[in-house]
């Protein structure tokens, strides 16, 4: 008997459901030696939809041989699923291998692909109904992998860590085939001998069109996340709220094609329709997501699932409408190919083959292509005339006409720089992989930064180049042998270049993004000069993590210098096998130091941090960067050895590079507390792992100024835990520890007089009031540390 189309609906939608849950978790499992890189991720598209095409041709062959294709469908789902386990247990130990991202990802991913063809020889009669019988079950399948990628970005890993998501969603993989194998025993098919083209026909245009959507549907998708990470940053949240909305408006597009071919519309009319609106949208999208840019949308949820519901609120308003119009090309483009096979299954095989290697070179153009030669908004321009171009072959030119005079207005205007505001003025523009890269100005200030994605403004010069200074130099203060020292997150090269002031022999600096260098080279070389010029330098352009596990030898430095805890690439750097590798690869009493904004974080995200840090490292210490209120940062260094903080070891580092360097009794100040002897300490917060990297899902958040670490709220945080004369990370030397309890003591007081004297948002204090108590602060922390001579303007901002 012919199977009921419900539960075949279900099993198509499930499929897809665990395909991109995988997927997704494919991506994040690749990062751990491949980095979070875009060449991490498009090496996982590429294999995916490269495996599966050809999954998709065998398949193609399988639904001639039996009466029964339902069948090979469960068998293969099974087989999937538990070729997903098998390749996740074993990327243990091919990691190191060239080709692990092929081993990891391709026999699943091929096993799915043969699937798909034994479901359409099951539920489509005949060529004329492709798209009204099979539209149906290619949207579910979209609407299934749209839920995917909601599981398998966000809720699944953080309910139950990537190696139980992994296990949840093979698992249901292979349910779902042993349904449809039971299904299977009362199924059969009638045989199909009558071809479905003529030998007449030409069959070049369909199988053109299937390819030409795929490579088009995925580098506008490329695009779309890169616009995402502009609107939403480059969370978690904002990758999947894209991809959600992205395939689930792909899969509507689809049921919509279905819906008007039933009612009679011909599929050269759907075509036009389709192909004709996406195009109008996306020449509208640069203006749109320019808009979007400006309103700087950020994540307030008070969970990872609220916050996941924000981001696919907010991308489904805009992305939605275009994406429905995209998902109705691939319908109508299978319908329209023309083959003499009698097996619907063979004809759907070769089509998804064709869309899905499209696909694969379509995610390379858009990243590889597009975005460094066009950049994003032309870019997307470009790729609205190409399905312009689509719609015009398939007929309705004269519909088509207003759509061509959008396309004009919208190619001809000028563009702005996003992110820009009044008092900024751009100096240069750059364009990648990455994102866009802007160097700007301060009108007022003349401080120049770095500008990527619109919204993360990296480094600073003026006011902000103390503190990136001493995140050079601080670390170093407290090292021993200063010789082979690495730095991972560059950004403009202050930092890195201020650590050439000590007598290192060899600096490896890293950045992830080669645009944020080329930018650093060019338009920084006043404060990062030596960086480039000096031989002991050299520069890395790839992931922190990766390069530092390819460079041989140990280091007697390894500094991660400030990162943005809401890129979900940064987790990778907070992990407790992160901080195992790193401290292995340090020489004796060699230094690890972690950069900490705290400003960017509350006590939770902060005290996972420290718990994970203090876990990794014997003798774990946190210093201070700054004393600025608004803007604190700490570093965490920890070594094998105890720290030398000693007034003897201090004496042979000092200079008149800092303030804080010009005495033994000034640079103790930069001292916040030993982690061995924290009181409470931070056992209270869960560990950051691999398996569960909790802060990709909590670093996104934008809490309210209450909870961030700033002024008191800080002081609080870090003060209170350290107010015991114990220091069993440190080596003393001739020190007491109650000189060094009365330097942290002091600092503390410095850091609230620079509170007392700030204006903060929301704060009534008359100014006599603020100077006042700033003035009683700074005379107790002289009076507790009076041989510190620290300059007021070393003091605050």
């Amino acid at each position: 008997m012919p199977p009921s189309r419900t539960p075949l609906l279900c099993l198509y939608t499930l499929s897809g459901f665990c395909t991109l849950t995988l997927e997704t978790l494919w991506m994040r499992v690749a990062t751990r030696w491949a980095g979070n890189t875009v060449v991490a991720a498009a090496e996982v598209i590429v294999v995916f939809f490269a495996t599966a095409a050809l999954g998709n041709l065998w398949g193609a062959r399988l639904v001639e041989r039996g009466t029964r294709p339902l069948r090979y469908y469960g068998r293969c789902e099974i087989a999937a699923g538990l070729a997903a386990l098998a390749t996740f247990a074993a990327s243990v130990w091919f990691r190191d291998h060239r080709w692990a991202t092929l081993l990891l990802v391709g026999p699943p991913s091929f096993l799915a692909g043969v699937a798909f063809p034994c479901l359409a020889e099951t539920f489509v009669p005949g060529a004329d109904r492709r798209t009204a019988s099979g539209g149906p079950f290619y949207g579910m399948n979209l609407l299934g992998a749209a839920l995917g990628v909601a599981a398998g970005g966000v809720l699944l890993p953080w309910w139950l860590g990537v190696r139980g998501a992994f296990t949840v969603a093979a698992g249901v993989q292979i349910a779902g085939g042993i349904i449809a194998w039971r299904l299977a025993a009362r199924t059969t098919m009638p045989s199909r001998s009558a071809p479905i083209a003529a030998k007449t026909d030409a069959m070049w245009p369909g199988w053109t069109l299937l390819t030409i959507s795929g490579v088009l549907s995925l580098a506008v998708q490329t695009l779309l996340i890169t616009w995402a990470r502009q609107i939403l940053e480059g969370s978690v949240y904002a990758i999947a709220g894209v991809l959600a909305a992205f395939i689930g408006g792909l899969g509507l597009g689809a049921l919509a094609a279905a819906w008007l071919r039933a009612k009679g519309r011909a599929p050269r009319e759907l075509l036009a329709l389709f192909a004709g609106a996406g195009a109008a949208l996306l020449f509208i999208a640069p203006t749109a997501g320019a808009w979007l840019v400006g309103r700087e949308i950020d994540l307030t949820g008070a969970s990872p699932a609220a916050m996941l519901a924000q981001a696919v609120g907010g991308s489904v308003l805009w992305l939605v409408p275009l994406t429905v119009c995209l998902g109705g090309v691939f319908p109508v483009a299978w319908e329209i190919a023309r083959s003499r096979s009698p097996h619907e299954g063979r004809v759907l095989g070769f089509a998804l083959a064709a869309n899905k290697l499209g696909a694969a070179a379509g995610a390379l153009a858009g990243l590889f292509v597009l975005l460094p030669t066009c950049g994003l908004a032309r870019g997307m321009t470009l790729l609205g005339w190409a399905y312009l171009l689509v719609a015009m072959c398939a007929g309705h030119r004269v519909m088509l006409l207003a759509v061509v005079a959008v396309g004009v207005w919208t190619s001809t205007r000028p563009r702005e720089v996003p992110g820009i505001t009044p008092t900024m003025r751009a100096v240069a523009e750059y364009s990648g992989a990455y994102g866009p890269v802007a160097v700007v100005e301060d009108r007022v200030t003349d401080s120049r930064q770095i500008l990527l994605n619109s919204r993360q403004r990296l480094s600073g010069t003026k006011h902000a180049l103390a503190s990136q200074q001493h995140q050079g130099w601080v670390p170093l203060l407290f090292t021993r042998t200063p010789d082979r020292v690495m730095t991972i997150g560059m950004a403009s090269g202050i930092s890195a270049a201020a650590m050439l002031d000590f007598p290192v022999r060899e600096l490896h600096a890293v950045e992830l993004v080669p645009e944020v260098v080329r930018a650093a080279r060019e338009h920084f070389g006043e404060w990062n000069g030596a960086l480039f010029a000096d031989p002991r330098a050299r520069v890395h352009v790839g992931d922190g993590r990766v390069v530092l596990a390819r460079l041989p030898g140990k280091f007697d430095a390894i500094v991660c210098d400030i990162f943005f805890p809401n890129e979900d690439g940064t987790a990778n750097l907070y992990t407790r096998e992160f901080f195992d590798d790193a401290r292995e690869r340090l020489n004796p009493g060699g230094v690890f130091c972690l950069w900490l904004p705290c400003y960017q974080h509350t006590a939770q995200t902060a005290g996972s941090i420290v718990r994970t840090f203090g876990d990794a490292f014997p003798n774990a210490i946190v210093v201070r960067s700054n004393l600025d209120p608004m803007q604190p940062v700490i570093g965490l260094l920890g070594s094998n050895d105890p720290l030398p903080v000693s007034r003897e070891f201090l004496a042979t580092r000092l200079s008149e590079r800092s303030p804080y360097f010009r005495s033994a009794e000034n640079a103790w100040l930069l001292l916040a507390g030993d982690l061995r002897a924290a009181e409470p300490g931070f056992a209270e917060f869960p560990p950051i792992t691999d398996d569960h990297p909790l802060l990709a899902w909590l670093g996104p958040r934008q809490p309210p100024p209450r909870e961030r670490l700033v002024g008191m709220t800080f002081l609080d945080w870090i003060g209170k835990r350290f107010v015991r004369p114990l220091y069993p990370s440190c080596d003393l030397g001739a020190t007491t520890t109650d000189e060094l309890l009365a330097a942290v003591r002091a600092a503390n007081f410095y850091f609230a007089a620079a509170v007392a004297e700030s204006v903060i948002p929301g704060d009534s204090r008359p100014e006599a009031t603020r100077l006042r108590q700033a003035a009683g602060y700074l005379e107790r922390a002289r009076s507790l540390h009076p041989r510190a001579e620290l300059p007021r303007e070393a003091i605050g901002k």
